[in-house]
């Protein structure tokens, strides 16, 4: 998304990639477009921002890119979650986020298909929605080499390379196994390993080990009647999962939560998932899994995103993040203000690396 953005207004963009765009953690993604709730506020309102951002960047791509919106579905089966649930909606209404609670024939009149009893409480998000990130990225990444972009492949990048001038350390480009780049700007969204190649120069945060996996069927006939994406209820023992239907049919499932997830061990489990979901979803009876996705999630430690140049590296852009299928649309606008216009974003003071400063430094 920020490739796309700087592509708008320059032809001078280079993506590097240690193989095909997208295929690690955005591919493994469950790709839920939400800020549910996603406290404190500022990160909120950032998810908030971004889910409106979505829709105008949808438009500006132009075609089906692979977005579904609908809402959000969800129940409670005890006493116990039903109150947190309530009080989860009471706060996020205060905060102006368009949800509400619905009764249980209302849920059962919006996915009849549903086996969802006991119904302790519900509750509706309307403004959810879904996204098939290998169509998002294709065709961003697309318009992008349209315009000039560059698309280098194929190529691990090895390392950051830098120079030191007055005492202030610069980043000049990076090497690959198979080519030098020089840039002006670098930008670090490299997922996981951003972590690694930070610290290779000094800059360090602390990342969560926070292993994901998704599973997909094979094409099915269409299961929700309204609702773009479900989620079972959080006050059930496990399997606790999330599941939607893409665009070509296929239904993808994760289970779990941010510390991993359910099936990203082996493939029993993730048959043992699918197998699951049929007692809350009686027409996935039968599916088979048809694609296995896993990956390790770029979540900083403190679970917030890393967004913008540090001062220790002032023409280094970090976009490293959980949630980066939500914030995606508007990241890349901004950041394309941060790099080409040299703004400072307000909204962005609380996910700035200085936050770590002094974690892991070297003497």
């Amino acid at each position: 998304m920020i490739a796309y953005n700087l592509s708008l207004r320059t032809p001078k963009v280079t993506v590097v990639d240690a193989g095909k765009p997208g295929m690690e953690a955005s591919h493994a993604s469950y790709a839920w477009i939400n800020a549910r709730p996603k406290p404190p506020r500022s990160y909120h309102d950032l998810n908030r921002r971004s889910m409106d951002v979505w829709s105008r960047f949808e438009r500006k791509l132009g075609g089906d890119i692979g977005i579904t919106w609908g809402g959000e579905l969800r129940w409670t089966a005890t006493e116990g979650g039903a109150r947190e649930l309530r009080e989860e909606v009471k706060l996020m209404q205060s905060w102006g986020y368009p949800i509400r609670l619905i009764s249980p024939g209302a849920l059962r009149e919006m996915e009849p298909g549903l086996v969802a009893e006991p119904i302790t409480e519900a509750s509706f998000g309307e403004a959810e929605g879904h996204v098939d990130t290998s169509a998002v990225i294709a065709a961003a990444l697309g318009q992008a080499a349209e315009l000039g972009t560059k698309l280098a492949t194929g190529a691990p990048v090895t390392r950051l390379m830098t120079e030191t001038v007055g005492g202030a350390m610069r980043v000049t480009g990076v090497e690959t196994e198979r080519w030098r780049l020089s840039a002006d700007v670098v930008v670090l969204a490299a997922g996981y390993s951003s972590q690694r190649m930070a610290s290779d120069i000094g800059l360090h945060f602390p990342q969560t080990e926070s292993p994901g996996a998704t599973i997909l069927t094979p094409p099915m006939p269409r299961i929700f009647k309204t609702v773009a994406c479900v989620h079972t209820p959080r006050d059930l023992p496990d399997p606790q999962m999330n599941f939607r239907q893409m665009p070509d049919g296929r239904v993808q499932i994760h289970g779990g939560t941010h510390s991993g997830s359910i099936g990203d061990d082996s493939v029993e489990d993730a048959e043992w998932m699918l197998a699951g979901l049929e007692k809350f979803l009686p027409a996935i009876a039968g599916a088979s899994v048809d694609e296995w996705r896993r990956a390790m999630r770029p979540m900083p430690g403190d679970g917030f995103p890393i967004i913008g140049f540090p001062a220790r590296a002032p023409n280094l852009y970090f976009s490293v993040m959980h949630s980066g299928v939500t914030l995606a649309a508007l990241v890349g606008e901004v950041a394309a203000l941060e790099i080409l216009d040299g703004a400072r974003v307000d909204f962005l003071s609380d996910f700035r690396f200085e936050r770590f400063t002094g974690v892991g430094d070297r003497a």
